[in-house]
């Protein structure tokens, strides 16, 4: 299983170790293991705790009044999820985040993380968290560009347009099974399973 330490983990990019304890203590860190499917933070909920995938994948999930999921979202081994909801403390979770294969999660206090403070840890930590948020901002906003084609066939295209010009190649690996893509490209499964053997051939 793919898994990440501490140090590999952007949020805490170029802290020294001493660094890195502090801001473990002060932060008030905790860690969770979860199982596929488990719930680790629930829609409608306010100020939730910032976390960082160490093992596993959790995926953000938007579940309509009907039922309809979309998938916004996945987090991997280094990857932050609910960061914008826990820098907004009265703004309540549009979205779950649900496992999508067991692993380990860190939580942590964004509030103590954005208090006013002097020490090198704290300055490193805000000036990483507003680089991984900026790249996260503009990746809903890749998400938009083929999300508004109202053709599956055109979404599917303007998706793959995406990870093509990310692999720098027309190779590329899919991050989601076919399911999950439908999901995230807001169609139907067996309608994406049609549009898609009608583009292979």
């Amino acid at each position: 299983m793919e898994s990440c330490k501490l140090p590999d983990v952007p949020l805490f990019r170029g802290l020294t170790d001493a660094e890195a304890d502090a801001a473990v203590a002060a932060l008030r860190m905790r860690r969770k293991r979860f199982g596929k499917g488990e719930v680790l933070l629930e829609a409608g909920r306010k100020a939730p705790p910032l976390g960082i995938v160490l093992t596993g994948r959790v995926h953000m999930e938007h579940v309509d009044v009907w039922g309809a999921k979309t998938l916004l979202g996945q987090a991997g081994p280094g990857d932050l999820f609910a960061e914008t909801y826990a820098c907004l403390p009265d703004e309540p979770l549009l979205v779950s985040a649900v496992a999508a294969a067991a692993g380990e999660a860190l939580f942590l206090d964004t509030e103590q993380l954005l208090q006013r403070g002097c020490e090198p840890w704290r300055w490193k930590m805000t000036q990483n968290l507003l680089h991984i948020a900026a790249q996260k901002n503009l990746n809903l906003a890749q998400r938009s560009l083929y999300t508004a084609p109202k053709t599956i066939r055109g979404r599917v295209t303007a998706y793959f347009s995406v990870l093509a010009r990310r692999s720098g190649s027309t190779r590329f690996v899919l991050p989601f099974d076919r399911q999950q893509l439908a999901d995230h490209l807001g169609v139907d499964r067996s309608a994406l399973s049609s549009a898609l053997s009608a583009m292979q051939k």
